[in-house]
């Protein structure tokens, strides 16, 4: 083809057709930049359907795990929910002037807490690269941008909520109970002290860790953990409205 180009060329300017070599020559530079810019589409479009797929795989790898997530959430809130529950009951409990303890005070669980570990591994690995620059949505951008802050602020308050537990209300029990009774293996080894749950019960300090555990996962545990949960809805979502069906 170039061969043939050529030899018209030469044959205008053998006949000094200088004009038409001209206009002839103009249309063959016409003619290459189309080509040029035709296989800068092409290789566009190619790179573009490559990144294309790879925004696929991203977004199929974030709904598994926002996936996992959302039942996460869902089994935490319910343990919180029982936990304030069971707190509100026990309060009832407390206080300078509670009578005799009963059984009854007996079957609540109040020591234990509950833990939310999120599955993070996609959207680490993704949020500060350019593979986060491949999401063409961009208000799933923002919101995966801000999930993590979310999940900081919620486990903030998770963490009040253990410190409580641990190092306030299981800390002053040990103070009334002994550890020796309950513990049989050891129980022939010394003489054990006596449990005082009555007074462990008319504590002022158990009644306020007990008080302030409760304002803590009602006003500010519970709702973070909500806010949380919303988030990761709103993005799974975003996330089932952008993948692609195969």
């Amino acid at each position: 083809m170039i061969k043939f180009f050529r030899n018209i060329r030469q044959k205008m300017l053998t006949e000094n057709k200088f004009s038409k070599y001209v206009f002839y020559a103009i249309g063959e530079i016409v003619l290459v930049v189309i080509g040029i810019l035709i296989a800068i589409q092409i290789n566009n479009h190619n790179e573009s359907r490559k990144e294309q797929s790879k925004e696929q795989i991203i977004l199929k790898n974030l709904k598994e795990d926002f996936l996992a997530n959302q039942k996460n959430i869902d089994s935490c809130l319910a343990v919180h929910k029982y936990h304030l529950n069971e707190l509100n009951e026990y309060l009832k409990h407390l206080g300078p002037n509670v009578p005799a303890l009963t059984d009854s005070i007996y079957k609540f669980d109040v020591s234990d807490y509950g833990t939310l570990n999120l599955i993070e591994g996609t959207l680490q690995a993704i949020i500060n690269t350019d593979n986060f620059g491949i999401i063409q949505n961009e208000l799933l951008k923002k919101k995966l941008s801000t999930y993590p802050s979310t999940y900081a602020t919620y486990k903030e308050f998770e963490d009040v909520n253990k410190d409580i537990v641990i190092n306030k209300h299981r800390a002053l029990g040990e103070q009334y109970t002994s550890i020796l009774r309950l513990d049989k293996s050891l129980l022939g080894k010394a003489e054990p002290h006596r449990s005082d749950f009555l007074g462990w019960a008319r504590d002022p300090q158990h009644q306020n860790n007990t008080v302030n555990r409760i304002n803590i996962m009602r006003n500010k545990l519970i709702p973070a953990l909500i806010e949380v949960k919303v988030k990761n809805y709103e993005i799974l979502k975003l996330l089932s409205e952008e993948i692609r069906d195969e």
